[in-house]
């Protein structure tokens, strides 16, 4: 899809309330704009239309551009630009003509992306047509992405992300390829917590030692809902010593302003966890360039599935040698505390943290680490 940083397409209508997370990437799009658009205007200071708005009128305006994203960005990169640009105007002009959003800068700018994307075809209208088709093809593009950028201009002046560094966790234990732990503290501080953590009792959501298969289970969701080529699976693997874990592996590209893949599972209507202090993942990098690469543990609550939000914490695992020939595994723990930063389409959400009392899904991803990846995970569970 297209959104910045991964960029995306159109809604109804400032109506719709679902927030969704596709999205069609700034600077490129599936078919790039010819030479002759228009250069991109000057990116917004973010947040600096927030204050002149109540603070349910951001919230709805961010909402319904996010939301037409899920729904236009489909149809731009399944080659139906047309619909994507309408979808987009309809959204821009609701927003615009709303009494209720007083901001003249946010009207402004959406007006003249409507503009913008009428001037595409005044002009065009006028040229000589040697391929109808292509042409009229090509201006669907050029419309969708002038309509695109002004809204995603909007949503920068209403968003002001935090401007700090997220945390990133590292193995604080190595186990032996028996499952048994070679050390006997019962308490680490994992990297960039800040409290000493009781590292047992835990229990395990995932142990794919014994139940290899439920690696199956979990379910692909790569950049390729928005035009991206990058490609990942979860998939049960025994290696010449008979040991038996998961494995999450593939390839991350930057093709069509992609750059992840990522894995997912379902929790069902959501489990209460908020007796553990967090998540714990035994694993291990199966090659050197994975062990240099960060991995993002995804987690979402009861709320995140309605709004199409993620929370994210970031790890590293280290390398000792193919696991032909080691059995040395690592331990990461990453507490709930870490999932404080929601976000949808790499943007900032104004929302409160994690749920423990309610999560529904969990997954790994890896985000514009580009190139192989092979995680090894022998279990994903909970510790306190």
């Amino acid at each position: 899809s297209f959104s910045r940083g991964m960029r995306a397409a159109p809604c109804t209508s400032s109506a719709l309330t679902a927030r969704a997370a596709g999205s069609f990437s700034r600077g490129a799009s599936v078919r790039s704009l010819s030479a002759s658009a228009k250069p991109v205007m000057p990116r917004p200071r973010q947040g600096s239309a927030r204050a002149s708005l109540e603070p349910s009128v951001a919230d709805g305006v961010v909402l319904s551009i996010t939301s037409v994203i899920k729904y236009g960005a489909p149809l731009y990169n399944k080659g139906d630009a047309k619909e994507c640009s309408k979808l987009y105007k309809q959204t821009a002009l609701s927003i615009a003509r709303d009494t209720a959003v007083t901001s003249e800068a946010i009207k402004k700018r959406l007006r003249d992306a409507v503009a913008e994307s009428d001037a595409i075809f005044d002009t065009s209208s006028n040229e000589n047509e040697s391929n109808e088709n292509d042409n009229v093809q090509r201006m669907h593009e050029k419309s969708a992405w002038a309509l695109r950028r002004g809204l995603d201009d909007v949503v920068d002046l209403l968003l002001n992300p935090s401007v700090d560094e997220p945390r990133v966790f590292e193995a604080m234990k190595k186990s032996g390829g028996d499952g048994s732990d070679e050390s006997n503290d019962t308490e680490e501080t994992p990297t960039g917590s800040s409290a000493p953590i009781v590292a047992t009792p835990t229990a395990a959501l995932f142990d794919f030692q014994k139940s290899p298969k439920t690696a199956e289970q979990f379910r692909e969701m790569h950049d390729r809902v928005m035009g991206g080529v990058s490609v990942g699976s979860m998939k049960p693997s025994t290696n010449a010593k008979g040991e038996v874990f998961a494995r999450f592996s593939g390839v991350v590209r930057p093709d069509n302003n992609g750059g992840f893949a990522s894995t997912r599972i379902s929790l069902g209507s959501g489990v209460d966890l908020s007796q553990f202090d967090g998540f714990y993942l035994d694993v291990r990098a199966g090659d050197e360039k994975t062990a240099q690469k960060q991995i993002l543990l995804v987690a979402k609550d009861d709320e995140c599935m309605n709004t199409q939000v993620n929370f994210k914490a970031a790890f590293k695992v280290g390398f000792e040698g193919d696991s032909e020939s080691s059995s040395s595994w690592s331990r990461v723990l990453i507490p709930f505390a870490a999932f404080d930063r929601p976000e949808r389409m790499g943007r900032a959400v104004m929302r409160g943290p994690l749920k423990s009392g309610s999560i529904c899904e969990i997954g790994l991803m890896v985000l514009k680490e580009m190139g192989d990846f092979d995680l090894e995970i022998r279990a994903i569970g909970m510790y306190k």
